[in-house]
């Protein structure tokens, strides 16, 4: 009895598998169970879901590019020239010649023992030479809060996670920040005491400004006013420099945006 039991197990699992064979379609992918191909569906859905999740991380985002050395040479204007990309950006018909006349100044020599202060004002002249320190984030904030109008809001300031900033790319905004030239990591040796009547600080000549514009996996593309656009950095290297000079940033949102300051 377990012999012909055996048999008729044995016999009924060949029986099916010449079933299986005759009758699935390999090309189309068609199986003679269809609750089997609902489950292999259902399995391959989440898997799009996952990777169509992903792709939404990276971001591309058609910020014009602003040469500050063109058509009029600004040889030191890359803060006013890379916030004249995000004015553009949001459609103000502005040049960086516009906004230079809103810019507060500082002296690069205030007296014998003090600088110009860059949380002030852009140190030095912005349009030629090398007597020059650039400029921070306040007084780059307080422009563009002159050029946005009503329907937008302008969101600075330092210390913000580089995390969070590229929460704030991927949400489709793009972000001026201050970076260096050529993207180079700074060391302790490019900075240099700089003494001002609010007390010292540290500053790099190598001092520059790019707007992030977007992120595709390890790498992140940034708007730079000596004439790249959307040149590509790693992120690993743009985090460095962004902690390294300051963690200074500025972004605009509309009145319906609920992005954290």
């Amino acid at each position: 009895m377990k012999i012909k039991f055996k048999r008729f197990v044995i016999t009924s699992c060949a029986i099916g598998t010449i079933i299986f064979v005759l009758f699935f379609d390999y090309r189309n992918g068609l199986t003679p169970f269809p609750d089997q191909l609902t489950a292999t569906i259902v399995a391959e859905g989440d898997e799009l879901s996952s990777d169509e999740h992903l792709l939404r991380n990276d971001i591309r985002l058609d910020v014009p590019l602003i040469n500050q050395f063109e058509p009029i040479h600004y040889q030191n204007a890359c803060e006013i020239a890379a916030l004249t990309m995000l004015a553009n950006y949001y459609g103000y018909q502005v040049d960086i010649s516009d906004l230079i006349e809103l810019l507060a100044f500082q002296p690069l020599f205030i007296d014998n023992d003090h600088h110009g202060d860059p949380r002030l004002g852009f140190v030095g002249n912005i349009y030629k030479g090398y007597g020059a320190m650039g400029v921070d984030v306040e007084p780059i904030a307080e422009v563009a809060k002159q050029i946005f109008s009503n329907k937008h809001h302008v969101i600075s300031g330092r210390e913000k996670p580089f995390d969070q900033l590229l929460d704030v790319l991927r949400s489709g905004t793009p972000i001026w920040i201050i970076a260096t030239l050529e993207l180079q990591i700074p060391t302790e040796n490019d900075f240099i005491s700089w003494y001002t009547k609010a007390g010292e600080i540290k500053v790099t000549p190598l001092v520059h400004s790019v707007i992030l514009t977007g992120i595709e996996g390890e790498t992140i593309y940034v708007n730079d006013p000596y004439g790249y656009k959307d040149r590509s950095v790693s992120l690993e290297s743009l985090e460095l420099i962004y902690t390294k000079m300051g963690e200074q940033y500025l972004f605009v949102s509309t009145n319906s945006d609920s992005i954290d300051q």
